[in-house]
């Protein structure tokens, strides 16, 4: 008897076992259609904006096809090797390159320093932010046109200024000068992102906790040693999200250089971006331009990852 009461005893827990697990199963499908139902539209997005134009840029790179016609002739890599060969192609990276060292100084420490100067104020604060933040609200299209302006040889202000103050020598054609196109051409990019690049170090400086710098008082820290000690160690993350995006907008360039030089003078001012966009749009190569762009990604990619490795080297170790 009391071996038939065991039996029917363990036939009740595997059933209720089975139950539980049905019940278990349910509500995992449950959480996973809800969590789905949140990431399809945006995963929908990113693989017919994103992830198919990537795969089909690497696609026409092994091919030979001028964007009219349907036949297409596999090349290989002969396009990459094409390419790494042109010296126009060289200098652009190079320009790219000049582009990412001018932007990081102009960048790095003043954009810091002047969100420093920003949260000290008592009054005003609000507005300095506003006005700084600005530029960053405009289209990169208009601001090209108002820099156009602005560097202008014959009513440009920059120039106007100079003959005022009695510096007529130093009046240039900024834009015309294969000298002074280059930082030109930067210092305008610089202007549309100093508020964006300046609101992240002001996030970043409410975050650092306030009895640090008590603690520093304490100690008869001055304002340098606080600045070095206390405020550059706590806006180490937010430093290098801002290096990263310099690198990678940098590389990326081309809305400022295409509307205002196309990349003149003399290619003095050619970006791999404006490159890839003349040879798939201008000379109907567009494998070759697919070509361009996906090293131009690849070199992207190599650059933020070991960035992004030594970073982590130097903080774990």
């Amino acid at each position: 008897m009391s071996h038939l009461n065991s039996l029917s005893l363990a036939g009740e827990g595997d059933e209720r076992t089975v139950i539980v697990q049905r019940r278990s199963h349910a509500v995992a499908w449950r959480k996973m259609v809800t969590v789905l139902s949140f990431l399809l539209p945006a995963l929908f997005f990113y693989g017919v904006f994103i992830l198919y134009p990537i795969v089909k840029a690497v696609q026409l790179s092994f091919f030979d096809w001028n964007g009219n016609t349907e036949h297409m002739n596999f090349v290989g890599l002969q396009n990459y090797t094409t390419v790494i060969k042109d010296q126009i192609f060289i200098n652009a990276l190079l320009h790219n390159i000049v582009w990412v060292l001018l932007e990081c100084v102009l960048v790095i420490f003043p954009v810091l320093i002047l969100a420093i100067m920003i949260s000290s104020l008592k009054k005003g604060r609000m507005f300095f932010r506003s006005a700084f933040y600005l530029p960053a609200v405009l289209s990169l299209p208009v601001v090209a046109v108002i820099w156009g302006k602005i560097y202008d040889p014959f009513i440009g202000p920059i120039n106007a200024l100079l003959k005022m103050v009695g510096l007529p020598q130093m009046a240039l054609n900024w834009l015309g000068d294969p000298v002074t196109v280059l930082p030109s051409l930067v210092v305008a990019s610089i202007w549309v992102a100093y508020g964006f690049y300046m609101v992240l170090y002001l996030a970043g400086l409410q975050s650092i906790d306030y009895t640090l710098y008590e603690a520093a008082d304490i100690d008869g820290a001055s304002k340098t040693d606080k600045f070095f000690h206390v405020t550059l160690p706590s806006l180490r993350n937010i430093m290098n999200l801002v290096i990263s995006m310099i690198i990678i907008n940098s590389l990326k360039s081309f809305s400022m250089v295409w509307i205002i030089t196309q990349g003149g003078p003399f290619y003095k001012s050619e970006v791999v971006a404006t490159y890839v966009y003349k040879a798939a749009f201008s000379m109907f190569k567009v494998s070759y331009g697919a070509a361009g762009s996906v090293i131009l990604a690849l070199i992207v990619i190599v650059v933020t990852v070991l960035f992004n490795y030594v970073r982590e080297r130097r903080e774990s170790s």
